[in-house]
């Protein structure tokens, strides 16, 4: 999700502080540039400081526009990737990396040359590979190369187009030069990452495996090599569909083997909630799940170690090491580890799985079942395990349900398993033992006071509302009302709102002085079902498109689900809305086994008694945000 500069400096507070930014040495600029730079900062600096960026344009001597490009410049971006900070206070440096947009320039439509060698590049079939062969051959001296210059690479270039049938009329057709700078500047590039002299691969010395508890974390996320289904009943009928994969998110002990934890997301790619849904498990106690699914039990004193009670007595964690997925980069996730678990964050080096083999080696374990299931995907293209395409034309046996109460009790039966690394002792009788009569390091009950993990805040003004006794806050295109802001002394007064990003009904209002003053509300047609902000963004994106109306829009957006709920990934869709109303007449079962067609409504009901009861408030019990 792009963040404004506005945003990103209430999603990450401390780089309202400039004082915080990556330090640039003006002296290490060209000299023409350093008197811009320090304008740039300036005028940043004051934005920052809480000035008003006419009063800034003021004062620096540059324009409101030039100085909310600065701000953009520095601040703008994705959610989870780190903005650019002091790289956008650079004169002419480049934040981004050019894409040719419009098309390239014809003899009737001149649009420029800019970009148009990187697009000849990306478009023609084979064009960068044949260049490419020519470079090899030329860097490393082969007999079948030649001893390239810019003029000969040009020629090789132009004779290819021509042999693709590349229209006359189109760039680089064009222009005088034919690309010829281009050809130039690519040769020079590429020659010199094939000339440069090979380091020594990196050699990474072993270290002494972690033997006490909770010492070090392995965490990752995989992809369920399953596909489940769900019964949809709409207009009194129970019709099965397929659902796209799910994820499974899990925390592994080093140093016992045992799992601390482990997460659905309804999702093939989680997102930084899901992430905090893992980590919340970690201090929460285990609850099990009520296993409805034929031949699924647990066994005695199954679980992870947080259901051991007073026994679990509240460890310090040590490194928790993840990859570096966009989603452990994000600062909630970074502030819930270092300031909430008083842990250490370890993003390792990049594409390098082995730092993290014992987390790989369950996911590994776990693909043993999973495979076993009619509706497995198999390890490749070409697994015979594989689904055949004559089942993939209906919904799987296997209901969503059914699924994750499998993955609940395999994970758990692992912890009481002995292990041979362990000298024969299960990883929870090795935690429990340890717990027991080693000293272990304990973690503070309110290490970071604050907000919650899941919590929010951002500074907001009271508006006069259409008519006059209704004051409201403007959040995420919604105006929100109640008794906590019908004060007229509050009108166009700044107020701080304490939010849940899983469920936005409701708003905690506070003076910035820290007064409670209550909770505001949001409009009805928003209260229907409990919504996270980004379901709340999707849903009003879908209704600048026109596609959705504002009339109901939660209803309107469950009824589009459930008219593109034949697509797997729709359908998965529909078990992130979180309907609390008894007034609904259709609604979202998992099944347990392939439901039949019903007609008449004693046979329905006879049907659904057989279902184990559910609504979509399971994802909030998930800690799934939709």
């Amino acid at each position: 999700m792009a963040l404004t500069w506005r945003e990103r400096l209430v999603a990450e507070p401390e780089w309202a502080d400039i004082g915080r930014w990556p330090f640039v040495d003006i002296h290490q600029l060209p000299r023409e540039n350093r008197r811009v730079f320090m304008t740039n900062q300036q005028a940043v600096a004051l934005v920052l400081s809480g000035q008003s960026m006419t009063k800034v344009s003021q004062t620096v001597n540059l324009s409101v526009a030039r100085i909310s490009q600065l701000m953009n410049r520095c601040l703008n971006g994705e959610e989870d990737e780190p903005p650019a900070l002091s790289r956008g206070l650079i004169p002419h440096q480049r934040i981004v990396s050019p894409v040719r947009v419009s098309p390239l320039s014809t003899l009737t439509e001149e649009s420029g040359a800019r970009c148009g060698f990187q697009h000849l590049l990306a478009t023609v079939p084979g064009l960068k590979e044949h260049l490419l062969k020519h470079i090899r051959h030329a860097a490393n001296r082969s007999r079948r190369g030649q001893n390239l210059k810019p003029r000969a690479l040009h020629a090789v270039f132009i004779t290819y187009l021509e042999s693709q049938n590349w229209p006359r009329n189109t760039y680089p057709f064009t222009s005088v030069s034919r690309g010829y700078e281009s050809i130039r500047r690519f040769l020079r590039h590429e020659l010199a990452s094939h000339q440069m002299p090979k380091l020594a691969n990196r050699v990474i010395g072993a270290r002494l495996p972690p033997v006490r508890a909770f010492q070090e974390i392995h965490i990752d996320e995989a992809t369920v090599d399953c596909h489940g289904s769900v019964a949809v009943i709409l207009h009194g009928q129970m019709t099965p569909h397929r659902l796209a994969r799910i994820s499974i998110l899990l925390a592994r002990d080093i140093g016992t083997g045992c799992y601390l934890g482990a997460t659905i997301a309804l999702s093939t790619h989680p997102n930084s909630a899901d992430i905090l849904a893992l980590l919340e498990q970690l201090i929460q106690p285990w609850e099990p799940m009520t296993l409805t699914a034929p031949g699924l039990s647990y066994a005695a004193q199954a679980g992870f170690p947080s259901a051991m009670g007073e026994v679990y007595v509240r460890p310090s964690f040590g490194i928790l090491r993840l990859d570096n997925a966009l989603a452990h980069l994000s600062h909630p996730v970074r502030r819930m580890i270092c300031d909430h678990l008083g842990a250490t964050c370890n993003f390792g080096l990049p594409k390098n799985p082995k730092a993290r083999a014992m987390v790989e080696q369950a996911f590994r374990k776990l693909n043993v079942d999973i495979h076993r299931l009619p509706s497995s995907t198999g390890t490749s293209p070409v697994d015979p395990l594989k689904e055949p395409l004559k089942n993939r034309k209906k919904a799987p046996l296997l209901s969503l349900n059914a699924l994750e109460q499998a993955l609940s009790v395999l994970l758990t039966e692992h912890n009481l398993q002995p292990m041979k690394s362990m000298g024969g002792v299960s990883p929870m009788e090795q935690t429990r033992y340890q717990m027991a009569n080693h000293l272990l390091p304990l973690r503070a009950p309110n290490p970071f006071p604050g907000l919650k993990p899941f919590e929010r805040q951002q500074v907001v003004t009271v508006r006069q509302g259409f008519s006059a006794d209704a004051p409201r806050i403007n959040f995420e295109g919604c105006q929100y009302k109640g008794g906590a802001i019908d004060d007229f002394a509050l009108l166009n007064q700044r107020v701080h709102i304490i939010y849940d990003i899983r469920d936005i009904r409701t708003l905690e209002v506070t003076t910035l002085n820290g007064r409670h003053l209550g909770t505001v509300w949001a409009p009805k047609t928003w209260q229907r079902y409990a919504h996270s902000v980004s379901l709340r963004k999707r849903i009003n994106a879908l209704i600048r498109a026109h596609v959705l109306s504002a009339r109901d829009p939660l209803g309107g957006y469950f009824d589009y689900t459930l008219t593109h709920r034949h697509l797997p990934k729709e359908a998965l869709t529909l078990l992130r809305i979180d309907d609390h109303q008894t007034d609904i007449a259709d609604s979202v079962l998992p099944e347990t086994e392939l439901a039949r067609t019903t007609r008449s409504s004693k046979e329905l009901d006879e049907a659904l008694s057989k279902l184990p009861d559910w609504s979509p408030g399971m994802v909030r019990k998930r800690k799934n945000v939709g």
